[in-house]
C-alpha cells in the first residue's frame, strides 16, 4: 500500500448509516437464532452470509487514455499496479476484488477465452464480422479476416504447443507483481525494445483477470472493474465489458480534461445512456494539464452537460473534476512527480480553493485531486443502491422467519396437538398446502409467460414502425437526390422505442408481479391461521420482494447502423436501383433491430422473469416446509411436544420475537 493510505478513508461517512445498520440487523439475527429451531436457525444462518458477503460493483469505462486504470490504481491504494504508461496498455478487463472472502491463498486468477468463444472470432470474425456479414460488407470481411490471421499467428507464436490447451481454462496464483499482471493483461508496443519479452504472452486469449487484495480503509468489500475502450478491433470486449456493467452498482466514465468531449466514443454514450442517472458518474481527469483550470474547468462542464442532453443523459448526472496524478502525489507523498504544468496548476486550484493563507499540505492536496469527491459519490450509491436494497431484502426475509418460529413454537407448545387443526377445508393440511404451492407455481408461470409476450410484441412493434419510417426515408432520399451521393438513418429512434417498451414491460412486471405476490402472502397467512387459529395472537407472512428490473444495456450495443466508416459507402456504392436499395436497406435494418431484441430478450428480460418465478418459488418452498412442521407436530405425543418446545419458557421466548419483530419493523419505515 502507499505510504498515506489513509487517505482512501476519506469518503467512508456515506457508508455509515448502511455499515451500522447491518450491524444492528446481524445483531438481531442473532437474537433470532437463539429461540429458532435447526431449520430457521439454517435460514437465518444464510441471511448472515448474505450481508457478510456484501460486495459492491464499480466499472470503469471511458475513453482511450483518458486514466481509467490510473484512476483504478489510486483507488486500490496502488499507484503503479496496473501499468498505464504506454499505448495500449490495458487490452483485458481487469477486476480488484477488494475485502472479498478467497479460496485460500488466492491472489490473482486469470480466465482464458473459451473454444467456442475463440473459434467465433477465429471463424466469423467476432461481432464485428457478424455486423459486416449482415450488411455485406464484403471488403471489410476480408480485412477483418486478414487481421484476425494476424492475431491468430501472433497468438501461436507466443503459445506455442500451449495454444490449444489453455483455451477454456484459468490460472490461478497466490501472488501478483508487474510482470504477472503485465504478462496476461498488456498488449504493449511489439516495437519497444525496454518491453520485456514476457509481456502480453497471453493477453490476446485472456478473457478477465482478477486480483485480490485487502485494503481495511475500505469498510466494505468491493468490486472494481478496469475495462478497455469498448471499440476494440473485433468488439470482444464491447461485450465483455457489457457484461461486467450488467452486474455493476456504479459506472464511473473517465474522461480527459484536455480532449474534445465530441470525440467520445458514441460506442460508450450508447451505453451509459442505458443506465440511471443516479448510477453514473462522470470524472473529468487529467485537469492538471489545462493552461487556465480554474476558468476552463466551468466551460468544459458546461460542455459536458450538453453532450449529455444530447445523448439523452440526464444533465444533472454527478460530474467530478480531478487528477489521479495529484492524487498519487498525496498518495505517496512524493511530490517530485509533478511536472512544472502540473505544479502551476495546482498551485492556481490551491489559491481559488481559498487555501492562499494555508501550508501546504498532503491532505489539501489529496482534496483538490477529486479523489475524494469520487469515493463519497460511489459510496452514496452504493448505500443508497445495493446496500439498501441488501437490508431491505434481510429484514424481510428476517421478519418473515421470525413470524414461522412464532407459529412452529405455539405448535409445538400446544400439548397433544390439542389446537392444531387436522384437516383444512375437509383435506388434510399436506394436501391444501400442496394445493396453494402448485396453484401459485402456475399462476407466475402464466404472468411470466404473459409479460414475456406483451413485451416482444412491442418490441416487435417498433422494430416495423422504425423499419418503416427508415425505409420511407431512403425512398425518399432517392427521389429527391437520386443515387449520387449518400444516406445514413440514425438508429437513436430504435434505442428510443425499445427503450420505452423495455421500462414498460419493468413498470407491468411490478405491478403485477407485486398483485401476485401479495395474494400468495394472504392465501400462506390464511393457512397458518386455520391450522393454529387464535393461538397464534398478532401474526403476519409478508409477500416477497418483487425483483429489481436492471438497466437495458443491451440496447446500447454496437450494431451496423451505428457504422459510418467506409464500408458504408461502398455498401451505397454497390448498390442500383432504387428498389435494390429499399429492399436490401430494409433487410439489414430489420436484421439489425431484431439483434437489439434478441439481446434483451435473452439477456435481460429472460433473467427478469426468471427471478419472478424464482422469488414465489422461494416463498412458498420455505413457508411450506414450516407449514407442513406444523401440521406434523399435532401427530407427536405430548412428551415429545414438550422436548421440542426447548427449554426457553413459552412467554419469554414470545417476549423475544416480540421485540425483535417491532425492532425490524421499526428500523423498515
Amino acid at each position: 500500500m502507499a505510504r498515506n493510505d489513509h487517505l482512501l478513508s476519506v469518503g467512508n461517512e456515506a457508508l455509515t448509516p448502511m455499515t451500522s445498520a447491518m450491524t444492528a440487523l446481524s445483531t438481531q439475527i442473532d437474537q433470532l437464532t437463539e429461540v429458532a429451531d435447526a431449520r430457521s436457525s439454517a435460514r437465518l444462518a444464510t441471511l448472515k452470509t448474505k450481508m457478510e458477503n456484501f460486495t459492491a460493483s464499480v466499472t470503469l469505462v471511458g475513453q482511450v487514455k483518458a486514466g481509467k486504470s490510473s484512476i483504478v490504481n489510486i483507488l486500490a491504494g496502488r499507484p503503479a499496479l496496473l501499468p498505464s504508461d504506454v499505448n495500449p496498455w490495458t487490452s483485458v478487463v481487469t477486476t480488484l476484488n477488494i475485502n472479498t472472502r478467497t479460496e485460500g491463498d488466492k491472489r490473482a486468477k486469470f480466465t482464458f477465452f473459451e473454444q467456442e468463444e475463440w473459434d467465433s472470432l477465429m471463424v466469423g470474425g467476432g461481432r464485428l464480422g457478424e455486423l459486416a456479414n449482415r450488411a455485406g460488407a464484403d471488403d471489410e470481411m476480408e480485412d477483418i479476416r486478414r487481421q484476425i490471421g494476424e492475431m491468430k499467428a501472433k497468438s501461436e507464436s507466443r503459445l506455442g504447443q500451449h495454444f490449444d490447451l489453455i483455451l477454456g481454462q484459468s490460472h490461478q496464483y497466490d501472488y501478483f507483481d508487474d510482470e504477472l499482471i503485465q504478462r496476461y493483461v498488456c498488449l504493449g508496443d511489439e516495437d519497444d525494445p525496454d518491453i520485456n519479452p514476457k509481456t502480453g504472452r497471453f493477453a490476446d486469449v485472456t478473457k478477465s483477470a482478477e486480483l485480490f487484495m485487502d485494503i481495511p480503509q475500505y469498510p466494505i468489500s468491493l468490486k472494481l472493474c478496469d475495462t478497455p475502450g469498448v471499440n476494440d478491433t473485433f468488439m470482444v470486449r464491447e461485450q465483455i465489458t457489457l457484461r461486467s456493467l450488467r452486474g455493476s452498482e456504479v459506472c464511473v466514465v473517465v474522461l480527459a480534461a484536455s480532449q474534445a468531449l465530441t470525440t467520445m466514443d458514441m460506442a460508450l454514450m450508447r451505453i451509459i445512456a442505458q443506465f440511471e442517472n443516479r448510477q453514473i458518474i462522470l470524472f473529468v481527469n487529467r485537469i492538471d494539464e489545462l493552461s487556465d483550470p480554474v476558468n476552463q474547468v466551468p466551460e468544459i462542464r458546461d460542455r459536458i452537460q450538453d453532450t449529455l442532453k444530447q445523448n439523452n443523459i440526464d444533465a444533472n448526472t454527478s460530474v467530478v473534476f480531478g487528477s489521479a496524478l495529484w492524487a498519487e502525489a498525496a498518495l505517496t507523498g512524493n511530490p517530485d512527480i509533478l511536472t512544472e504544468e502540473s505544479r502551476e496548476a495546482l498551485n492556481t486550484f490551491y489559491l481559488a480553493a481559498g487555501f492562499g493563507d494555508q501550508a501546504p499540505s498532503l491532505d489539501k492536496i489529496w482534496a483538490l485531486s477529486g479523489l475524494p469527491d469520487l469515493l463519497l459519490a460511489m459510496n452514496e450509491r452504493i448505500a443508497d443502491g445495493a446496500g439498501t436494497r441488501l437490508l431491505d431484502r434481510v429484514r424481510h426475509r428476517a421478519r418473515n422467519i421470525a413470524s414461522q418460529i412464532r407459529a412452529t413454537a405455539v405448535a409445538k407448545n400446544l400439548s397433544d396437538g390439542q389446537g392444531v387443526v387436522r384437516d383444512l377445508d375437509g383435506v388434510p393440511p399436506e394436501e391444501a398446502i400442496a394445493k396453494v404451492t402448485k396453484e401459485y407455481d402456475k399462476k407466475a408461470a402464466e404472468l411470466t409467460t404473459t409479460l414475456r409476450d406483451k413485451v416482444l410484441e412491442r418490441l416487435k412493434s417498433s422494430e416495423a414502425n422504425f423499419v418503416k419510417r427508415a425505409t420511407d426515408s431512403l425512398i425518399a432520399h432517392l427521389e429527391q437526390n437520386g443515387e449520387d451521393g449518400t444516406w445514413q438513418y440514425d438508429p437513436a429512434g430504435l434505442r428510443t422505442l425499445q427503450k420505452a417498451a423495455y421500462f414498460s414491460f419493468a413498470r407491468s412486471m411490478r405491478k403485477e408481479a407485486s398483485a401476485l405476490y401479495s395474494t400468495a402472502a394472504t392465501d400462506v397467512e390464511a393457512l397458518y391461521q386455520k391450522l393454529l387459529g387464535n393461538h397464534l395472537g398478532e401474526f403476519s407472512i409478508e409477500a416477497p420482494i418483487v425483483p429489481r428490473v436492471p438497466p437495458p444495456l443491451g440496447i446500447g450495443r454496437t450494431i451496423a447502423l451505428d457504422l459510418q466508416s467506409t464500408w458504408w459507402r461502398r455498401w451505397w456504392q454497390r448498390r442500383k436501383g432504387f428498389e435494390a436499395y429499399a429492399a436490401d436497406y430494409t433487410r439489414l435494418i430489420a436484421s439489425e433491430a431484431n439483434s437489439i431484441t434478441k439481446d434483451l430478450e435473452e439477456n435481460q428480460i429472460a433473467a427478469v422473469l426468471e427471478n419472478v418465478r424464482a422469488g414465489l418459488s422461494d416463498f412458498l418452498r420455505e413457508q411450506a416446509e414450516t407449514l407442513l412442521n406444523i401440521s406434523a407436530s399435532a401427530e407427536q405425543d405430548p412428551g415429545q411436544a414438550a422436548l421440542m418446545a426447548g427449554l426457553t419458557p413459552k412467554k419469554s421466548r414470545d417476549d423475544i420475537l416480540g421485540d425483535i419483530l417491532k425492532d425490524l419493523s421499526n428500523e423498515a419505515a
